[in-house]
């Protein structure tokens, strides 16, 4: 529930947030939403703050975008809340949590840089999730001290002193007319986090909450939690903790426009994954007098989804933020130490120019697909460099004697042959007729033309444009 904002005052405050959502109109050029519930009829004068939340990135700076526009990316995050910023100053930015996605170098400096993205946004919040946790304890710490963002968990115990992490936040928001303190806290759940920690411990949500909420139900006005859970759990939490009036959650839910849950009074609202949308929240805090005493209305919930789509420009500071961490990966030569397995049969990838010596007719028809230059696609948007998108746009690059660098193996460039048919050593000694003999379909193809990386993908529309023809006799 609500709690008053000052005890002294005789005037009766009531906090309303207002439920909108967005209507996915890739035409329209400004936010614009439906009305869902109630009218909120704010008056000019009303004090208004807005509470933006995101999560669940996974590692994606940017969309992949190298051949089909996609949602998402923080450079168009950073326009969008700068144009919130523009409107009303009163923000408060959330994160919910997973800022980088696979283990390893890169996945270390995608959340630095995340981090400083946060930071140049003036996100108030980020909830630790079970991928920041695998980048371990002491770079975790590190970021800690080191980001302008506020780090909190309210449910992980640390064994080690280096990390700055508060089990919640008050934000304060001061207005005109008044100040509104917002309780933040955050959790993560046990579920989505293995055995395998031995400085840490995560402890049960409802029972680490418990003590916090009722620590916090006279020091703040409204109660947010960020709940680092699928869906169902995120339900429990709010059936265990009436107090929380809202709860931002949705581990694995794509479509956070599709999701809206209500348990008694509080609402549990989804984030979305891989950053491809916004969630707002806006509060409006209207003074009325109502007696002696003070009365608090219960909360009419909203909240916008915005796509990031293609209406949103990318800002200069977050691109300039981007380069330099392909900079970085280039300067770490981090090509050269992605993990490799040897071919199958100790076989050995030759190249598409041996290919082309015997099945010359083939190879001049793959000239003239999209295939033959996926690897300049990279290089148009500078990401050649940068081994997670490399990999669906060379050959082998995941194998010994496969692709290393445009430098060493120029011949290894492009989806070629090798990438269906596999390495082609063996059949350029022997001739062997068993060689290339593959299945092709939407699942050999699909690791790289994903829903990420190829939206759009139709099997057998995109067959059509790279089936090579027969090999005359």
């Amino acid at each position: 529930m609500i709690k008053p904002i000052n005890q002294i005052t005789v005037l009766k405050t009531c906090v309303i947030i207002s439920l909108l959502l967005l209507l996915f109109n890739q035409g329209c050029n400004s936010l614009c939403g439906k009305e869902v519930e109630g009218d909120l009829n704010i008056a000019p004068s009303t004090p208004v703050i807005h509470v933006v939340f995101t999560g669940e990135e996974n590692g994606y700076l940017e969309p992949c975008g190298c051949s089909e526009k996609q949602l998402g990316g923080f450079s168009k995050r950073h326009t969008l809340i700068n144009h919130l910023r523009e409107e009303d100053g009163h923000l408060i930015l959330l994160s919910l949590g997973d800022l980088t996605g696979n283990v390893g170098r890169q996945g270390e400096i995608k959340m630095e840089t995340a981090l400083e993205a946060l930071g140049l946004m003036g996100y108030d919040v980020h909830n630790i999730g079970e991928k920041d946790l695998d980048i371990g304890t002491d770079l975790l710490g590190y970021f800690s001290q080191i980001s302008n963002v506020g780090f909190i968990s309210s449910n992980i115990k640390f064994t080690t002193p280096v990390l700055e992490i508060k089990p919640y936040v008050i934000k304060e928001v001061k207005t005109k007319e008044t100040i509104l303190k917002v309780g933040i806290l955050g959790v993560l759940s046990p579920e989505l986090v293995g055995n395998y920690y031995h400085d840490m411990e995560v402890m049960d949500p409802v029972l680490s909450l418990k003590p916090l909420l009722k620590d916090l139900h006279d020091k703040t006005d409204i109660l947010i939690l960020l709940s680092h859970a699928e869906m169902e759990e995120s339900i429990k939490i709010a059936e265990a903790c009436p107090d929380l009036n809202l709860i931002i959650s949705g581990h694995m839910v794509d479509r956070p426009d599709l999701y809206l849950e209500k348990v008694n009074d509080t609402y549990i609202i989804p984030v979305g994954e891989k950053g491809k949308y916004v969630g707002k929240i806006t509060l409006s805090s209207q003074q009325k007098q109502v007696g002696e005493g003070e009365h608090f209305d219960n909360l009419s919930p909203g909240i916008e989804i915005t796509p990031l789509d293609g209406k949103f420009e990318d800002s200069s500071d977050i691109t300039m933020l981007l380069k330099i961490y392909q900079q970085r990966l280039r300067d770490e030569e981090l090509l050269l130490q992605v993990i490799k397995s040897d071919p199958s049969s100790s076989l050995t990838f030759i190249g598409n120019d041996d290919c082309a010596v015997c099945h010359n007719k083939i190879y001049k028809h793959w000239e003239e697909t999209g295939h033959a230059s996926a690897y300049e696609t990279l290089e148009k948007v500078e990401h050649e460099y940068d081994p997670e998108c490399v990999e669906c746009h060379v050959v082998g690059l995941n194998y010994f004697t496969g692709f290393e660098t445009i430098e060493s193996t120029p011949g290894l460039k492009g989806v070629g042959c090798e990438s269906c048919h596999g390495p082609g050593s063996d059949h350029k000694e022997t001739q062997s007729k068993d060689y290339g003999r593959v299945h092709v379909g939407v699942e050999r193809c699909g690791t790289c033309h994903n829903d990420e990386h190829s939206p759009n993908f139709e099997f057998e529309d995109y067959w059509q444009k790279i089936k090579h023809p027969r090999e005359g006799k």
